[in-house]
């Protein structure tokens, strides 16, 4: 069980998280889909992949070779400082980068919810631990729903798999020790939340 466990966690790690939104806009039956052209599509679910999921996965493999983290789990709120620190400073690059271009507002609040999730979630770590996991795909679900009411676009099934998915890193990130249920359950409506108010607000 610990091993099942421990895979969801590696492939559902919340890094992959706005990647995966983007995708998944990019293929919806909306106005983010049919009014931007394929060149640019691909070229912001590159940016975004390289500077929120490439980039931070290499410099998190970078602190633990250093020392600087004692496994890619993180288990103390001190570790996970300098891997929060950098994937703010890429989020914020992402976003500047994404404001040059002609994309909708949707994507730009997308992204806006994303990174306000990461700095909620570093200030919550410096005193108690949050888990990242949950937050991540707490606001991918949240963005899901929003997009899906704001839009008027059917986007049940992602929502469905969404919850489910929510529900297998739940119990993965349970059976690992690695977080409480309080944590689990913070995490979530902290990525919840900070999408839905990005999104509509």
């Amino acid at each position: 069980m610990e091993r099942i466990a421990k895979i969801i966690s590696y492939c559902f790690q919340p890094l992959i998280m706005p990647s995966l939104g983007l995708l998944i806009f990019f293929n919806s039956n909306s106005y983010i889909n049919f009014a931007i052209p394929k060149e640019l599509k691909d070229a912001a679910l590159t940016l975004v992949a390289m500077s929120t999921f490439v980039v931070p996965v290499i410099i998190t493999l970078l602190l633990l070779n250093r020392g600087y983290i004692s496994s890619l789990e993180m288990p103390t709120r001190k570790e996970r400082i300098l891997p929060y620190g950098f994937t703010i400073a890429f989020y914020f690059f992402t976003i500047y980068m994404l404001k040059q271009a002609p994309i909708p507002p949707l994507v730009f609040d997308f992204m806006i919810g994303g990174v306000a999730s990461v700095i909620c979630a570093f200030i919550i770590n410096l005193k108690w631990k949050v888990s990242a996991h949950m937050t991540g795909i707490g606001g991918l679900l949240g963005a899901l729903i929003s997009t899906s009411i704001l839009l008027e676009v059917d986007l049940i099934s992602y929502v469905i798999l969404s919850i489910f998915v929510s529900g297998l890193i739940a119990s993965s990130r349970l059976i690992l020790n690695a977080h409480t249920p309080l944590q689990l359950i913070a995490g979530f409506f902290l990525g919840f939340g900070c999408q839905v108010i990005a999104i509509y607000f």
